[in-house]
């Protein structure tokens, strides 16, 4: 009944805060330590050795995995809820480490050529995500799938083979019934296609997580030092868990001459590390007014730091819009360009796309993307693409209020941040 199921959902939080309060009274600790300690207590020894032995990659992706996890416990200000949401997701990377460690003994993953993927680069809020779900509508393409890339390896489990679906089937239901306004905000299907940035967490290079909590510096710190062989390695470990995921879907895969089509914000900062592991390479880039995105990437995520912290009413909003504004994860749009400029022989590459034009007329921009790729869009695929755009209006799950002024921010400062940006991109 969903009277039960909605009492269930109200009850928990607070049930999980009096196990907490009597943890910290009678045991002298948190309901969720976040400490490694606790973390390695799910694992066998055995299994501990495998996570962290380098027959997979070097571990300097244990450092920074961990120190987030220490940012987040020693935030006094984080919720019981939120602790447990860290806690969750820093096992599945352990998990996930693990099984992709286990699944190398059987698979062999040279049979899995990954050829002329298409990574689209463009901000957050620019309509990459519809970009992205439209394009998967053509049965010739493919890209990971939101529970995929929360857990890349199926395991060899009855159990375990309803559950990796299920389970991330129910997590989006809970966050959505906690938090009903973020469905008409960015709308998660669990059997959708999705971005990568979870795949890379697997490597202790977080996204998301760096803007549920303000104590970050430690790790922010950690991550400017990483080289460039470091994000080499960061996407062949992308490379890797692709390969296992598509192999795991048997038929549909990669091996049916499937186009490959990726997406992630952060990907725009890291070309040329892409370029080292996917050598052909091509690069869908989408231009929104940054003023648009700032203001909205700002809504979204400071929805979810809402949830984390017991008190949502002293987040710095000046801070929060100014360190959301000048993260390259978010909007790698300055070191695109960068990139473009210093490498004008790749402009092949690049399929330059306006959000405008994603919006007012999405199945002539899948023509123009076809067209500059060499890709066929026969009768078929367009019906089938056209039928989602139809099915799928803008706002479907409600409308989505945000401005710049909440966070401090003014057209003109954000307009200067993203000057590179707006002149080498935006429209004429």
């Amino acid at each position: 009944m969903p009277g039960l199921q909605d009492l269930y959902a109200f009850c928990l939080p607070y049930f999980h805060m009096l196990l907490d309060w009597l943890c910290r009274v009678l045991l002298r600790r948190r309901l969720t330590p976040l400490t490694e300690e606790s973390l390695w207590r799910k694992f066998t020894v055995e299994e501990r050795r495998v996570i962290l032995s380098e027959s997979l990659t070097r571990r300097w992706w244990h450092e920074g995995f961990c120190l987030l996890l220490k940012c987040y416990r020693e935030d006094e200000d984080l919720t019981v809820a939120g602790r447990m949401i860290v806690e969750t997701r820093w096992t599945e990377i352990l998990q996930n480490r693990l099984a992709i460690s286990k699944r190398l003994a059987s698979v062999d993953v040279l049979k899995c050529q990954i050829k002329r993927p298409i990574f689209i680069i463009g901000p957050a809020r620019s309509g990459t995500s519809f970009l992205q779900s439209l394009l998967y509508e053509d049965p010739k393409n493919t890209s990971p799938r939101y529970f995929e890339v929360m857990h890349p390896v199926e395991e060899a489990t009855s159990t375990h083979a309803q559950s990796r679906e299920l389970t991330e089937i129910r997590k989006l239901g809970s966050r959505y019934t906690a938090t009903p306004e973020l469905r008409a905000i960015h709308y998660i299907r669990a059997t959708g296609p999705y971005e990568c940035f979870n795949l890379m967490e697997n490597m202790g290079l977080f996204k998301n997580f760096l803007f549920f909590t303000s104590n970050i510096q430690d790790y922010e710190a950690w991550r400017r030092t990483l080289t460039k062989d470091q994000m080499v390695e960061a996407y062949r470990f992308h490379k890797l868990q692709m390969q296992i995921i598509f192999l795991a879907r048997g038929k549909d895969n990669v091996l049916n001459n499937k186009q490959v089509i990726f997406k992630e914000s952060t990907h725009a900062a890291n070309l040329e590390a892409i370029l080292k592991v996917y050598p052909d390479a091509r690069f869908i880039s989408t231009y929104r007014d940054p003023c648009e995105t700032t203001a909205s990437v700002c809504s979204l995520l400071s929805k979810r730091f809402a949830t984390f912290v017991s008190k949502p009413k002293n987040i710095d909003l000046d801070d929060f819009g100014q360190h959301t504004m000048r993260s390259p994860l978010l909007h790698g749009g300055n070191e695109m360009v960068r990139y473009r400029k210093q490498h004008p022989e790749e402009a092949h590459r690049f399929c330059d796309v306006d959000y405008v034009d994603i919006v007012a007329s999405p199945m002539k921009v899948v023509k123009e993307i076809y067209d500059f790729f060499g890709l066929e869009l026969t009768a078929l695929r367009e019906a089938k693409m056209s039928t989602y755009v139809t099915d799928h209006p803008q706002n479907k799950y409600g409308q989505h209020a945000y401005g710049l002024k909440r966070y401090n921010l003014t057209e003109e400062e954000v307009l200067e941040y993203f000057k590179e940006f707006v002149e080498f991109c935006r429209p004429q």
